[in-house]
Order: C-alpha cells, then structure tokens, then sequence
C-alpha cells in the first residue's frame, strides 16, 4: 500500500475527523445516495414509490434510509453482455446486401 494511500486512509479514519463511513449512516441524502447507486435522484424516487426503498423527510428536505439503499443494491442481477448489438449488426449486414443486389 502506497504512502499516500494509507495517509488518504487515517485522513478519513472516524479518530481524526469525526467521517463516518456511509454504511454506518442511518440515512444519506438524495445526492449522496444516488452516487452510490450511480442512478438518478429521480430512480431512487421510483424505487421508493415501487415499495423497494425507504425514504425519510426532515426539515423539508428527503433522506435515503441507508439499510434499505443497501438491501435494494443487493437485489441487482449480475451484468451479462446484450446480444441485442450482434443481432442488429446482423440485420444491417442483410439490408445492405439486399440493396447490393
């Protein structure tokens, strides 16, 4: 581990700073939440009507409750290439020759 690795690691150690990781947060903010989603604030929203997460309001403004966040990114399916581009490339190929001929 480099040394600036390691000193980027104290710097954010709960002794020195008062950072508290975001797993331990029992809610996160809209923002903060949907960049470790990596969705949109407008997603999240979605979820939460669909019943698949917890939302919290306070002083007009609207947390993500971080238990559900992590039970909702946990039911993601694991990623698996689309064969949707072979098959139109496929199907360009076909026009294009038809129109040759």
């Amino acid at each position: 581990m480099s040394a600036l690795l390691k000193a980027e690691l104290r710097s954010h150690s709960a002794v020195n700073d008062g950072y508290t990781p975001w797993r331990e947060r029992p809610h996160l903010s809209m923002k903060v939440a949907a960049e470790i989603a990596g969705l949109s604030a407008a997603s999240l929203y979605k979820y939460a009507d669909a019943g698949k997460l917890a939302l919290k309001r306070m002083a007009g403004r609207t947390f993500v409750d971080t238990a559900s966040l992590v039970e909702l990114l946990q039911t993601a399916e694991p990623w698996t290439p689309s064969k949707a581009g072979t098959a139109a490339r496929a199907a360009r190929a076909t026009r294009a020759a038809q129109a040759r001929a």
